[in-house]
């Protein structure tokens, strides 16, 4: 029998896992209609342990045969197993912190943020993701945390134990909801997120809030609506000089959808942030570029730093997932970005 017994065990975990997603469906705020696809989508996510035992089952028939053709399948079907494994199981439990030093001009005052986007707490992303992502966050050097959108996907229905971890941060929190927060698409929890984010000291800055900048360490911090579930158009067109048109004081404006920068006037931010690309989650040659990234920003800002007509904009990769609870080559990540006169010294 060898080890045909990891192969057998492999299966069973995959036919189990049904019955494991059923049950973490139970309690869980859903989108009307869309049960079906998230208990399939849950079915991946505790089915992908399955790699393990056929991982290593596959590695060992690949050391039994030496004809090559046959060497030949078994190394494509190893292969498969383990980039499912670690696509699925290893990558997306990185948290690497990166640093950024943003040239802005010289007389911006100071200032250093803490960058996270796309949370996704809820189907993929759980408890102690949440918990380990605010250790992170709080161990940074940095005056605030910027939260660009996406606290949520499918979470269970109790959100205040869901985000708890967040009363434990210590840095102010400056923050928009995405579109999975605003039932675009997603389900109807806005009102009980702004809730809750208000319990945890979370400035939220989008919606009614926009027309009203917070003055932070010499800067203005704005927010704005998401451009697929609210109207950051009217946001901007309603604020007008009094909040989004270029003034000595430099200003910081959070977007979820980076695409929301082509709307704002020329030279009106000092920094814009955004997020929702999830820099792509997946990255497959061609495919993700040329058929996946295009439909999250038509202005084909992805990932990184880019010079728009509004000023700087920085687009967070983000830390969570959605549709298939794996990521490739784009690991979720904590970004510190340094402005002002602090950014040489990094």
């Amino acid at each position: 029998m060898g080890m045909r017994w990891l192969q057998y065990l492999g299966w069973l975990m995959v036919a189990g896992s049904i019955v494991i997603a059923y049950a973490d469906l139970q309690g869980r705020w859903i989108e009307p209609g869309a049960a079906l696809r998230s208990a399939f989508k849950l079915w991946i996510f505790w089915g992908t342990w399955a790699t393990l035992p056929l991982g290593v089952h596959a590695l060992w028939l690949l050391a039994q045969n030496s004809v090559w053709h046959t060497r030949l399948k078994r190394a494509v079907w190893a292969g498969l197993v383990l980039l499912v494994a670690y696509s699925g199981l290893v990558e997306p439990r990185l948290l690497p912190v990166r640093h950024h030093a943003i040239d802005v001009a010289a007389e911006v005052p100071p200032l250093r943020l803490a960058v996270v986007s796309d949370v996704h707490a809820g189907l993929f992303v759980r408890d102690w993701q949440l918990r380990r992502l605010v250790n992170v966050l709080n161990a940074q050097d940095v005056d605030a945390v910027v939260v660009a959108g996406d606290w949520t996907y499918n979470p269970k229905e109790d959100l205040a134990l869901v985000l708890q971890p967040l009363q434990h941060l210590r840095h102010p929190v400056f923050a928009v909801l995405g579109n999975h927060d605003t039932q675009a698409p997603g389900p109807p929890l806005e009102d009980a997120l702004r809730k809750v984010l208000l319990q945890y000291r979370v400035q939220v800055l989008d919606g009614a809030a926009s027309a009203r900048p917070v003055l932070f360490n010499g800067w203005r911090i704005s927010g704005l609506s998401d451009a697929w579930g609210g109207d950051p158009r009217s946001e901007i067109t309603r604020g007008g000089e009094a909040v989004f048109a270029a003034t000595n004081t430099p200003h910081l404006i959070i977007a979820h959808n980076p695409d929301t920068a082509s709307l704002l006037p020329p030279d009106s931010a000092a920094l814009v942030v955004s997020g929702h690309t999830h820099g792509g989650q997946i990255m497959l040659p061609w495919i993700t570029r040329q058929q996946v990234l295009p439909a999250m920003s038509a202005q084909g800002w992805y990932e990184g730093l880019y010079r728009t007509p509004a000023g700087p904009l920085f687009v967070a990769s983000g830390m969570g997932t959605i549709g298939l609870p794996a990521r490739l080559g784009v690991a979720p990540r904590v970004d510190v970005l340094r402005m002002g006169h602090a950014a040489p010294g990094m």
